[in-house]
């Protein structure tokens, strides 16, 4: 389920910052763009993994972007995006509202693109909905992922760390 959603989150991710990012690489002299906020309907299919009910959502999908490019070569991008208003419903009515925000910060040199840095962070809840009052332990998923990796200036990968904590309660 949540890998469903990152993956259409993710091509929405690379889309931006590969267009605002190359908009900075091609500029000559500083650069310090100002954040640009897009907000899009968002619909999309899956399966709780805690339960095994598939569901369709839907909500805003809102990011907020922004670059910089120095004197010296030094591209920053930075995305942040997160799902507002999602909501879920499974095939048997139940229903789930989702809180989440993602970030993802991407720092290199041009033009060699070293040094590098890349961080991305998310935090999803599913949490159900208007139950009779009966816990039902288990029903609610909830993941945090975070991802970092640092390549310095000789083009050597110094830092490649990966966690995820992904759970049912």
């Amino acid at each position: 389920m949540a890998s469903l959603l990152r993956r259409e989150w993710c091509l929405w991710a690379i889309l931006a910052l590969v267009l605002g990012t190359s908009a900075l690489v091609t500029a000559t002299g500083a650069t310090a763009g100002s954040a640009v906020a897009t907000t899009a309907p968002f619909t999309f299919p899956g399966t709780n993994p805690c339960t095994n009910e598939p569901f369709v959502g839907n909500g805003s999908l809102h990011f907020l972007t922004s670059a910089n490019l120095s004197d010296g070569g030094m591209v920053q991008s930075h995305l942040e995006a997160n799902l507002q208003g999602l909501h879920a419903v499974t095939v048997s009515g139940k229903n789930y509202v989702v809180v989440d925000t993602s970030t993802q910060t991407l720092v290199f040199d041009t033009p060699d693109l070293a040094p590098f840095h890349e961080t991305l962070e998310w935090i999803v809840q599913f949490v159900r909905q208007g139950e009779d009052g009966t816990f039902i332990y288990g029903d609610d998923f909830f993941e945090h992922f975070l991802a970092h990796a640092t390549v310095n200036a000789n083009g050597i990968v110094t830092v490649d760390d990966l966690s995820n904590d992904t759970r049912c309660y």
